[in-house]
C-alpha cells in the first residue's frame, strides 16, 4: 500500500516538473478538483473504499503547504534562470548590432563569452531541475508519511479490507460508476486538517 501511495503521489507532481525543465518557465499549479458536496455515508457491508489522492493533496492544508514550498523554490530558481537568459539575449543582440563595427578580436571575445554564458545557463537549468525534483520528492515523502497513518486508521475504524488510491491523471485507476459513499477523500482531508 505504501508503494502504491508513493507512486500515485509522485504522479501528481511529475507532470508539472518536466514543464519547468523544458521551457524554463514556472510550472503551473495543480488544477483544483471539482467542488464536492457533503460526502455520502459509507454503505453498510462495504469491504473496499477509495481515496482520490489528488483531491487530498490539493485540498488538505498539508498538501497545500507542500505545494507552496515547491512553488516558492521553483519561482526562486526561475528568477535566476530568467536573469541568465536576459544576459545571454543582451549579449547576442549586442554582437548582432555591432558585428560590423568592432574589431575581430573583440567580436571573438564576445562570442566566447556568449558560449560560456550559454553553457553556464544550461548547467544552471539542469541544477535547478535537480533541486526542484529533490524538493518534489521530499514533499511527497512528507505527505506520504502523514497520510498513511490516517488512511490505516480510517480503514480499521470502518472495518474495510482495503482503501484504494485513485488519481485522475492517465495511468491512474479510473472509476466509471461507483457508490459515492466509498469515496473517503473528504474524510482524509478533514482528518489531515485537524492534525497538528
Amino acid at each position: 500500500m505504501k508503494r502504491l501511495i508513493c507512486i500515485s503521489l509522485f504522479a501528481l507532481l511529475v507532470g508539472v516538473g518536466p514543464a519547468f525543465a523544458q521551457t524554463g518557465t514556472t510550472p503551473a499549479t495543480l488544477p483544483a478538483p471539482a467542488p464536492q458536496t457533503a460526502p455520502a455515508p459509507l454503505p453498510a457491508g462495504s469491504r473496499l473504499a477509495f481515496v482520490n489522492l489528488q483531491v487530498v493533496f490539493t485540498e488538505s492544508a498539508l498538501g497545500k503547504q507542500g505545494q507552496d514550498r515547491w512553488r516558492v523554490l521553483n519561482e526562486k530558481l526561475f528568477a535566476g534562470l530568467s536573469a541568465r537568459q536576459k544576459e545571454i539575449q543582451g549579449l547576442t543582440e549586442k554582437i548582432q548590432a555591432q558585428r560590423s563595427l568592432i574589431d575581430d578580436a573583440v567580436l571573438k571575445q564576445w562570442n566566447q563569452d556568449l558560449t560560456r554564458l550559454q553553457r553556464e545557463a544550461q548547467f544552471a537549468q539542469q541544477e535547478a531541475q535537480v533541486q526542484s525534483d529533490q524538493l518534489q520528492q521530499d514533499v511527497l515523502a512528507d505527505f506520504e508519511k502523514q497520510i498513511l497513518p490516517v488512511i490505516n486508521t480510517l480503514r480499521l475504524e470502518k472495518k474495510l479490507d482495503a482503501i484504494l488510491a485513485i488519481q485522475s491523471d492517465p495511468g491512474g485507476l479510473s472509476l466509471l460508476s461507483i457508490e459515492p459513499g466509498l469515496d473517503l477523500s473528504a474524510e482524509v482531508v478533514r482528518r489531515l486538517n485537524t492534525m497538528k
